[in-house]
């Protein structure tokens, strides 16, 4: 068995070196299960090892040495394969959206200068129509990867050594996520080996993670692939891929996972529905005074909760002992309504442009209401705090990102002699504990995690006629346009004609996207002395 890695004191050089020590460590124990065609697959450590030498090698034959290969499709073994077929041969991964419409992953293959797309199934309609209009790179279909894997086995058997002997680059990148959308200007983080092999070392370093997880957050997002795939394989763990939430239930009873990482959504989902089954079946009065007993016992150091609510936690796969919330904030009641039933939630703050992880709660040191302590190494600053001590939060180590894949204004404004300006408003509680008091300037941050930038869908909205003013927000969940006209005729009309344009602009942009409410306005915005509106709303 491997060395315990909560003690280790040496990190992996880069994810090639990864992959090769942990395939030696864990080699017949499985990696990954998942359920296709009804049929229970497992993939061992030994297995996922070889099939990455084999595809990564059948890459290099057909010339992909060095190059950008984007990766679009749904959760799945194929997805992590290519992932890191791709970067354990010097070349660099674009993971896509794949809830994007077709213009917007366009655009984004056109400004990463994308060589080759590896895509899914279900969206070779969405290739369909780009290729319509205009995409230009080299296309590889999911299902096509096993005899492209068996191909590149055969080289390896004939002498091709290239691939495997490889000489990873630490520094230098190795994926490119995107953080924004179709703007004239997508920002695409850039991330290097180092960045992601020491975030991951550095936060497992700090906390004890149940074994055997489960992935259900989109792994083209760093938070999902940090804390579903990476953290897991360099632990040793099983890692049981979902990729529909429509099987999410089912797939916690074959996984019986011991932990898994979600969005606070999907955390305040099962909470909500635990209690409506109770109160459906008559028992809300009998949990509520179980939990108090529960609770009780637990003052004088007896815990009974995994026997107490175990017809709770069997509906849950029955391992499960930890919850990892990350993506947005999450609300206190269910961090505590979760821990009377035994299961601990771990919530922490992170960002892209730090490979995620900045900072987490520790399971023996919950601090409610912050996001925990900055992981081993890593310097979180205030700056410029106000009188209440919040300000700006600054990230420092070896998690930063490269900057943002050629566009060095952007990197610049954020970038300040290896300090990260996050955006994000904050204050240090306790001397130690990082509070988040305020989001992005402009950004959103939706209940399930979702990022949408107002700056994209105040472009797209301003193109309208008659538009002259708009700005993009979040009001109770609800994506609103509020918008000023000058039109002074027909002033009905001309709404009535914006409402319909906005939902046309709608349809271009994937769901969660989308301007579900309008509001007109008859004076215009406030602004600032250089023009810009002010964003006063909140």
């Amino acid at each position: 068995m491997k060395k315990d890695i909560y003690k280790a004191s040496v990190c992996y050089r880069d994810l090639k070196d990864m992959i090769n020590c942990v395939a030696a460590d864990f080699k017949e124990n499985a990696v990954f299960r998942y359920n296709r065609d009804g049929k229970r697959v497992e993939i061992t450590f030994d297995r996922f090892k070889r099939d990455i030498d084999s595809f990564g090698t059948y890459l290099y034959d057909k010339g992909y040495k060095g190059k950008k290969i984007a990766l679009l499709g749904e959760n799945s073994y194929e997805w992590v394969l290519t992932y890191f077929a791709v970067v354990n041969g010097g070349n660099v991964i674009i993971p896509i959206d794949k809830e994007l419409k077709p213009n917007e992953i366009l655009a984004l293959l056109k400004s990463g200068e994308t060589d080759l797309l590896v895509y899914s199934e279900q969206k070779k309609k969405a290739v369909d129509e780009m290729l319509e209009a205009g995409l230009d790179c080299e296309l590889l279909l999911t299902g096509e990867i096993e005899e492209c894997c068996k191909k590149g086995h055969e080289l390896i058997a004939g002498g091709s050594r290239e691939y495997l002997e490889c000489e990873i680059d630490a520094e230098a990148m190795c994926a490119i996520i995107y953080t924004s959308g179709t703007t004239g200007d997508p920002k695409g983080v850039m991330l290097s080996h180092k960045n992601l092999v020491r975030d991951a070392y550095l936060s497992i370093s700090c906390m004890k993670i149940p074994r055997n997880g489960m992935a259900i957050l989109p792994l083209n997002h760093t938070f999902g692939f940090m804390a579903c795939i990476l953290c897991q394989i360099w632990m040793g763990y099983t890692t049981y891929i979902n990729n529909s939430l429509k099987t999410v239930m089912y797939d916690l009873q074959e996984a019986k996972p011991g932990h898994m990482s979600v969005v606070p959504l999907f955390v305040e989902n099962i909470y909500k529905n635990i209690w409506k089954t109770a109160a459906k079946q008559g028992k809300a009065e009998m949990l509520k005074k179980l939990i108090k007993t529960s609770n009780a016992l637990r003052k004088v150091g007896i815990d009974v909760r995994r026997k107490l609510f175990k017809s709770v936690l069997d509906k849950l796969g029955g391992n499960l002992e930890m919850i990892i919330s990350g993506g947005a904030p999450i609300d206190d009641v269910y961090m505590k309504g979760f821990d009377d039933f035994g299961i601990t939630i771990i919530n922490g703050y992170g960002i892209t442009e730090c490979s995620p992880i900045v900072a987490l709660n520790r399971v023996d040191d919950i601090k409610y209401g912050t996001v925990g302590n900055a992981i081993p190494e890593v310097q979180i600053r205030i700056y410029n705090p106000d009188q209440n001590g919040e300000g700006e939060i600054w990230v420092k180590g070896d998690i930063v990102m490269m900057g943002y894949y050629k566009n060095p204004e952007a990197t610049a404004e954020v970038l300040k002699d290896g300090w990260f300006n996050t955006g994000d408003i904050g204050k240090i509680v306790d001397e130690k504990y990082l509070a988040i008091t305020g989001r992005k300037k402009n950004l959103i941050i939706l209940a399930n995690g979702k990022n949408v930038y107002p700056e994209e869908l105040e472009y797209l909205a301003a193109r309208i006629d008659n538009v002259d003013e708009v700005l993009v927000y979040e009001e109770n969940e609800t994506i609103t346009a509020e918008i000023y006209s000058e039109a002074e005729e027909n002033k009905e009309a001309v709404r009535e004609q914006i409402k319909k344009d906005i939902q046309e602009l709608n349809k271009q942009l994937a769901d969660y996207k989308k301007i579900r409410k309008v509001k007109f306005r008859s004076v215009e915005f406030d602004k600032t002395t250089t023009k810009k509106i002010k964003r006063n709303y909140k």
